[in-house]
């Protein structure tokens, strides 16, 4: 069994970054780089008792490479070359260093299910049907009746097949038309790739976030999958088991390989998206037997929970259960295809203040047990944009049919980080100019300047908890254990690690209540965190929860 001890990734806190809405060095109105370079500091300044700092421990980048960004980067054309749109392979060198020297790991997302049309690789295999690299996608004779090879469908709607004039052949994508899928039968298409790997890796990255990394492999005679038995609808996607396309075992063997090159490196990291539509019994599969595939396998369950103690509780349970020995868990709420939590969790709340619910998801997200990921902007409460007009989306992929109307945008959750109050949100550096998506209305109330004076605010909570969780041997690594079996009102549980025992509680409603169900002696524990606060002081006790209290407990030694 490959140890997976003593990783960093196990203790740290991953924050993603969008690159084209973080920050904008150059004053084009799209992010880039440099701008993220020039926000290190706020992320974390390599002091652990820094006082506006973050403090978090890796950044994720969503696609950096050439790209003609049709689907906003998870489109590459070149792997080995930046878009330029972001700076150049020089300025990732300096952001590796920048972040390295105040401790923060990088990420990359890799896109390896696909490429562009635009790909040379695919350029050059779709010339003909006899070439170097005529094997390297998924291509097809068509049917006998001259239709599609078989029913295989397009995650992103409609058939996933597209005929190619010169090749007189059809190729496969599971997403868009514009992104044909690799044939990952192909031994030259694995060594292509594995070298890709090892170049990212040589530069000092410290880890992939592999994108749809449950779909690589494809069944070898291409056979229909079944429609479901409820099925009415044969052009949905998911009006069909997908035995043939999604989840082959073959799969695991691909994420092995790619798990094997990092470990020559080290101790580096390969977080993978197991579909968005993946359930936790499927996804934990991809940790893998000997847990030699993905340290970190993405779900959607825990996401798309309600904001309701009951249900929550339960998908912390599941994970708990069916997480395999000497596995290591990883939480988010937020990513750049789901809308952002608080929009989704403030109508099912009791709650109407943004700011208690972000601090309630916050408490929850920073002291499971696990790697916690948040997504940028979240740390500040932002929320979605819901009235971004048709002519200034950038979300293309998600276009239905030729209706510019008709469709679902994942915009909403990328606008631009909220800096400041000036125009544009302070997002470009100089001149203020239209930034690559409207910034959302509520920019002047939610930005980071205002938020960092402020010792009540959702950063303030976030911060103080990272820098609780940091000092917090439980919280970083302990055991988790609910103390409440059927919650209704509140969330209540134990982090603990040999003698360090930290509670977390997390009250619904709007009562004055508490109700576990085992005694606890309140005089035993101290306030760590809580949103109870008098002049900066944490107020919170054990003998009563106040309404909509969120509150972290350490237990203190006899005597």
């Amino acid at each position: 069994m490959v140890s997976t001890s003593s990783s960093w990734w196990e203790e740290s806190v991953i924050y993603q970054i969008y690159p084209p809405t973080f920050a904008d060095a150059n004053g084009d109105g799209i992010g880039d780089l440099q701008g993220i370079i020039q926000r290190l500091d706020y992320l974390n300044d390599g002091h652990p008792h820094a006082s506006l700092s973050l403090g978090i421990d890796a950044i994720w980048l969503s696609p950096i490479f050439a790209s003609p960004m049709g689907d906003n980067g998870y489109d590459v054309s070149d792997y080995y070359r930046i878009n330029p749109m972001y700076g150049t392979l020089a300025d990732l060198d300096e952001l590796i260093a920048a972040a390295h020297q105040r401790r923060i790991k990088l990420i990359l997302d890799l896109v390896l299910n696909h490429t562009s049309q635009e790909h040379e690789w695919f350029r050059t295999s779709s010339a003909s049907q006899n070439n170097e690299k005529a094997d390297w996608y998924l291509w097809q004779d068509p049917a006998e009746d001259g239709g599609v090879p078989n029913n295989w469908r397009s995650y992103m709607g409609g058939t996933g097949w597209t005929f190619h004039e010169a090749r007189q052949q059809y190729y496969f994508h599971t997403f868009k038309s514009f992104q044909p899928d690799l044939n990952w039968r192909n031994p030259a298409v694995r060594a292509a790739i594995a070298d890709i790997v090892r170049f990212w890796l040589n530069r000092g990255v410290d880890g992939f976030r592999l994108d749809a990394s449950s779909v690589y492999s494809k069944d070898q005679g291409f056979r229909d999958n079944p429609m479901k038995f409820t099925s009415v609808d044969p052009e949905a996607y998911d009006s069909y088991h997908h035995l043939y396309e999604k989840d082959l075992p073959e799969n695991h063997h691909i994420i092995r390989e790619i798990r094997g090159i990092l470990e020559e490196y080290g101790d580096r990291v390969l977080i993978g998206e197991t579909f968005i539509n993946s359930k936790l019994n499927e996804s934990i599969m991809f940790y893998g037997v000997q847990n030699d595939e993905l340290h970190l396998p993405f779900e959607f369950e825990f996401p798309f929970s309600p904001w309701h103690p009951g249900y929550l509780q339960q998908q912390i349970e599941k994970k708990e259960v069916l997480t395999p020995p000497g596995a290591w868990p990883v939480y988010f709420l937020d990513n750049h295809d789901i809308p952002r939590h608080l929009s989704r969790w403030i109508a099912c709340s009791l709650c109407t203040d943004p700011a208690t619910v972000a601090q309630g998801a916050a408490a929850l997200l920073l002291t499971l047990r696990g790697t916690p990921i948040l997504y940028y902007g979240q740390e500040i409460g932002m929320e979605n944009h819901e009235e971004i007009p048709p002519d200034l989306r950038q979300d293309r992929a998600m276009i239905k049919g030729n209706d510019e109307d008709e469709r679902s945008t994942r915009d909403g959750a990328r606008t631009p980080m909220q800096w400041d109050d000036s125009p544009q949100a302070g997002f470009s550096f100089g001149e203020a100019v239209d930034p690559w998506l409207p910034v959302h209305p509520n920019y002047k109330d939610v930005n980071v300047a205002k938020q960092q004076s402020n010792p009540d605010s959702i950063f303030d909570f976030y911060r103080r908890l990272l820098q609780v969780r940091r000092q917090t041997p439980a919280l970083r690594c302990g055991e988790w254990r609910s103390l409440i079996h059927y919650p209704d009102d509140l969330l209540a549980y134990l982090r603990r690690h040999e003698t360090d025992q930290v509670l977390v509680i997390i009250n619904f409603t709007q009562e004055r209540l508490f109700c576990v169900d085992e005694p606890l002696e309140p005089s035993r524990w101290r306030v760590l965190v809580s949103n109870c606060r008098q002049a900066g002081t944490e107020m919170a006790t054990l003998d009563s929860l106040k309404a909509f209290e969120v509150s972290v407990f350490q237990r203190m030694e006899a005597g």
